[in-house]
């Protein structure tokens, strides 16, 4: 697949709150975690579009609120990653 670049009107961007230096990455974050949330990308493809790891993004989603669905298989492996973790 090829990259896609998106074009922003200059004016729609006057007064906004992110210092230019990180407003690329921001808004990717941004559109990769919105994505994410209306259940158009999955977590990796959501991580990769952010250009985060797959912590960092999960910081990311907690930091703005969003909740990550749980199915039965990712409960029991999250159980098994605390027992591993208290057993440490």
């Amino acid at each position: 697949m090829q990259d896609v670049t998106l074009t922003l009107p200059a004016e729609s961007l006057i007064g906004v709150r992110i210092p230019p230096r990180e407003l690329h990455d921001e808004l990717r974050r941004r559109l990769a975690a919105a994505l994410f949330s209306d259940g158009i990308l999955s977590g990796a493809a959501a991580c990769r579009m952010a250009g985060l790891g797959k912590a960092e993004f999960q910081h990311l989603l907690g930091e703005r609120g969003i909740t990550q669905p749980l199915d039965e298989a990712g409960f029991d492996q999250d159980l098994s990653n605390l027992a591993a973790w208290q057993s440490r």
